[in-house]
């Protein structure tokens, strides 16, 4: 995916209220793109991508545990419980890829945000 595609992405979800950061990751967690300068690691990114397609119950975002509500082989859907800091959504691409979204309480519920990133992400 190029930049151009991404950034398309990105301006495609934050049509809706809440969307904090946005970044992409190919198959092995590596960063590919995010949508800003805020501090994301590769190894937290690829902390996040294992969490996922391992289907664990939790990860950390940011020093923040998300429970993850829904996990399968294209959509994630986690929420931080305790301290109020959003929920962390994502969907494969059809080029393969991992678009992930950090996104505040507001505009969408969580499973709205996770269908929403799922029909962009395809778009």
């Amino acid at each position: 995916m190029d930049k151009n595609r991404f950034d398309y992405l990105v301006n495609a979800l934050n049509e809706y209220e809440g969307v904090e950061e946005t970044f992409l990751l190919n198959g092995e967690g590596d960063i590919i793109f995010k949508s800003g300068d805020f501090p994301l690691t590769n190894e937290e990114a690829k902390a996040i991508l294992e969490a996922w397609k391992s289907k664990e119950s939790a990860l950390m975002f940011q020093n923040h545990r998300f429970a993850i509500l829904k996990n399968d082989e294209i959509q994630l859907a986690a929420k931080n419980i305790g301290a109020g800091k959003g929920n962390i959504v994502g969907s494969i691409t059809k080029e393969g890829y991992y678009l992930i979204a950090h996104t505040r309480d507001e505009g969408m519920i969580l499973l709205e945000w996770s269908i929403f990133i799922n029909k962009i992400a395809w778009s």
